[in-house]
């Protein structure tokens, strides 16, 4: 990367920190910030309590408070861990925030984990920027700098690399690494050093051990070495399988014997699949279609301006004969490498690529296309192109994140009904919640755990059920919030 390009890619990062300040730290409400409050749930039971005392388990809620609701005598220490602990990823996403928060010795809180989050924006670009060079070639830059840019600057990055933060965001960031790493070694130009090689299992290793994007990440490496291989049949494949094999083997031992601290093997595999069925392909309640029609929701949000360069271009591309003709030979594998885990994940888990924030994955696709497209157009036009499609994917952004001011009041309500919480809430007494949200923002803002509850004998039952003695039921009546104390 020449030093010209890379103050370039400074400067636009620069630009699209500058996009997103006046969100950074705003209250945690709408479009999926209930993973950035998820998550610093979880971490602040780490720092309160320790690392240890959780065995690096995740939590989707307060720990301590959840013990006494879930009380040892009256339920067995499965039921205990699947009510209090989330199994559902590998935890490095927490892992890094934590050792970051313990490092500069600050309590997790919602700015500082949203900072790192697009400071790990930038270095996933990065790797765009070299995946995307390695798959036109040459000496010349500018397609890799087009994704990078781009990257930057589509409404899905700005929003996922930003203010939402959980397994599924930071996934990427090991994953592109990997990506370019497997284009290294996938490319003819001459036999990989053992760096790259040693580089290429610690990513794959780390994309394994952050989401289950790494398993189909996995999958694409094998399929595109095994093509490799048909075709040059002194390519290495067995290196590949052993490495991937044993980066897989590495990071499902590592997680399952951490969850294996709070829950047995059994009840961990009743788990998964408990998840599964309610995240896979198979047996979704109102079925297929409406799941596409989602997802195609949330491309249109977070992909639109890109999309829509993609179709100029493409059309150009039709019209101007010979425009295209030169595909360059590492795009395939590009394609397939950045393009399979995306097809993978949103076959086997639609209900849960029913997410938008599943979208995010698909970045380094439409990026490294877009790229290479535009190199193909006049230098001039290329760049009102890029420019265009930046301003746009920043103004749609806005249009689905307003900022400050522009939000009708929707970013106080959580933060509202939280406090409202903390403030009527005592120490011993179970929260519930009938006709307000239950959202682990609300958990967040008031540092208890909430029961959602259906009306107040409900939560007389619950106490009753668990041997506890009193409780609070927080209602909204007509936009005004009430605390009912209550005993069994």
């Amino acid at each position: 990367m020449s030093r010209r390009t890379w103050l370039t890619l400074l400067t636009v990062f620069v630009l699209s920190v500058l996009v997103r300040v006046p969100l950074v730290d705003r209250p945690l409400s709408a479009h999926h910030e209930y993973c950035t409050a998820f998550t610093l749930i979880a971490l602040t039971n780490w720092w309160e309590d320790g690392f240890a005392a959780h065995h690096g388990v995740p939590s989707g809620g307060f720990v301590r408070e959840g013990e006494r609701m879930f009380p040892a005598d009256r339920y067995d220490s499965n039921e205990r861990a699947r009510a209090l602990y989330y199994f559902s990823h590998p935890p490095l996403a927490y892992d890094v925030p934590y050792a970051l928060f313990s490092i500069t010795g600050v309590a997790p809180n919602a700015a500082g984990l949203q900072c790192m989050n697009i400071f790990f924006h930038l270095i996933a670009a990065i790797a765009v920027f070299l995946a995307v060079r390695l798959a036109v070639g040459g000496d010349d830059e500018r397609a890799a700098l087009f994704a990078a840019v781009l990257y930057f600057f589509l409404p899905v990055t700005l929003w996922f690399h930003g203010n939402a933060y959980m397994s599924d965001m930071f996934v990427q960031v090991p994953w592109v690494w990997n990506l370019v790493l497997a284009m290294r070694i996938l490319s003819r130009d001459g036999e990989p050093d053992r760096w790259t090689w040693f580089g290429f299992g610690v990513t794959l290793f780390l994309t394994l051990y952050t989401s289950w994007l790494g398993v189909f990440a996995a999958v694409a490496i094998v399929v595109a070495a095994g093509v490799r291989w048909w075709k040059d049949r002194s390519f290495p494949l067995s290196k590949i399988f052993v490495i991937t094999v044993s980066a897989f083997t590495l990071a499902f031992t590592i997680t399952a014997w951490r969850f294996l601290q709070v829950i047995d093997a059994q009840a961990l595999i009743t788990q998964f699949a408990s998840r599964f069925a309610v995240r896979g392909s198979f047996g979704a309640s109102q079925g297929i279609l409406p799941l596409v029609r989602q997802i195609l929701v949330n491309y249109r949000i977070g992909f639109l301006p890109v999309i829509l360069l993609l179709l100029v271009l493409v059309i150009r591309a039709r019209m101007v004969r010979g425009a295209y003709e030169r595909i360059p030979s590492a795009l395939p594998t590009f394609i397939l490498l950045a393009g399979l885990p995306v097809v993978l994940d949103h076959a086997l888990l639609l209900q849960y690529a029913a997410h938008d924030f599943a979208a995010l994955k698909a970045a380094p696709l439409f990026c490294g296309l877009a790229g290479w497209l535009l190199i193909r157009l006049p230098l001039w036009w290329s760049r009102v192109a890029l420019s265009l499609t930046c301003v746009v994917g920043v103004l749609y952004f806005y249009r689905t994140n307003p900022l400050p001011g522009h939000d009708a009041g929707r970013y106080e309500m959580e933060r509202t009904v939280g406090h409202f919480i903390a403030t009527n809430a005592a120490a011993d007494e179970v929260v519930f919640g009938t006709g307000i949200s239950a959202e682990p923002q609300v958990v967040w803002y008031a540092r208890r755990n909430v029961i959602g509850i259906a009306d107040q004998e409900a939560a007389r039952n619950f106490l009753h059920e668990r041997g506890l003695e009193r409780g609070v039921v927080i209602s909204d009546a007509e936009g005004v919030l009430n605390a009912t104390h209550i005993t069994r």
